[in-house]
């Protein structure tokens, strides 16, 4: 399939990369050009990179980011294009791009994905897509090019977005509670370390997204980032705002999103989201890394 790729960060390189692997013709754009995986083709535009191509994807940091792209694929897509959005963007501007993309006979799916950056080399990542049928239909070999799933959500762009919301927004409230309760342990003369295995394996079998920030948060290893400070801002910020829209409170989120703040506040741009915990570590008279 031809396809276009705009985004080529560190998960956006790794996945572009697999679809070139998986036989795939691939046209790639980034902000910063020198970044196209082997066998790919760089473009210099998004609009060069999309044309005449039957999938453009976009893997980009933010709204902002995805709407100006997404404004040179409304000329660039033929009329029967698809747009696979997978990055993590409101809910708001899913449903926007629905339907520019829908006036002008194209057709929008968003398909947010679960996994850090080792995920996406591995052709690990969880993916949820949402969007009509047909447009499902032939996102489906390139889904399958770089993930180990697919849990549909519906013919609604904007439900997928919304979906990832929710998840990130689980994700980060994990980090939080882990943050405080491996604090406690920690002052209370446990090994922080061996407490997050114990509880990796007996409270969450084994997960490896709760397993893996556990043992991060033990060590304090918040560098370097899979998933970085601002960007877990950024989503906690998507998830209140479709709580406002909603009418549906998320007190916890208000927590978390002030401890991004205060992460922010001290400098840590460069830290991973897992990094949150530190605020608990600081509250209680710890450093926020040991040793």
């Amino acid at each position: 399939m031809r396809v276009a790729f705009c985004g080529l960060g560190r998960m956006g390189r790794a996945m572009a990369g697999n679809l070139v692997a998986a036989g795939h013709e691939v046209r790639t754009w980034n902000r910063t050009p020198g970044r196209s995986p082997p066998g790919a083709r760089e473009c210099a535009s998004a609009s060069e990179a999309a044309s005449g191509v039957e999938v453009a994807i976009t893997m980009l940091a933010d709204d902002a980011a995805v709407e100006s792209v997404s404004r040179e694929l409304f000329a660039a897509l033929p009329s029967v294009g698809v747009h696979c959005g997978m990055s993590t963007i409101s809910v708001q501007l899913s449903r926007l791009l629905s339907q520019e993309h829908a006036s002008r006979g194209q057709r929008y799916v968003a398909a947010p994905v679960f996994g850090r950056p080792e995920a996406a080399e591995a052709k690990k990542l969880w993916i949820l897509p949402a969007g009509d049928g047909e447009a499902l239909a032939r996102c489906k070999p390139l889904f399958d090019a770089l993930g180990q799933g697919t849990f549909p959500m519906g013919e609604a762009p904007e439900r997928a977005s919304l979906a990832k919301l929710c998840g990130n927004f689980v994700i980060a409230s994990l980090i939080e509670m882990l943050g405080e309760a491996l604090t406690l342990a920690e002052k209370g003369g446990l090994d922080p370390a061996r407490l997050a295995e114990a509880l990796g394996k007996i409270i969450f079998a084994g997960a490896p997204i709760a397993s893996g920030y556990a043992s991060r948060i033990a060590a304090t290893q918040f560098e370097p980032a899979g998933f970085s400070m601002p960007l877990g801002l950024k989503d906690i910020s998507l998830a209140m705002k479709a709580s406002e829209e909603l009418r549906a409170p998320l007190p916890l989120a208000s927590l978390v999103r002030d401890h991004f703040l205060a992460s922010l506040a001290k400098g840590r741009q460069q830290w991973d989201w897992a990094g949150i915990a530190a605020v608990a570590r600081e509250d209680s008279g710890l450093p926020p890394r040991r040793g």
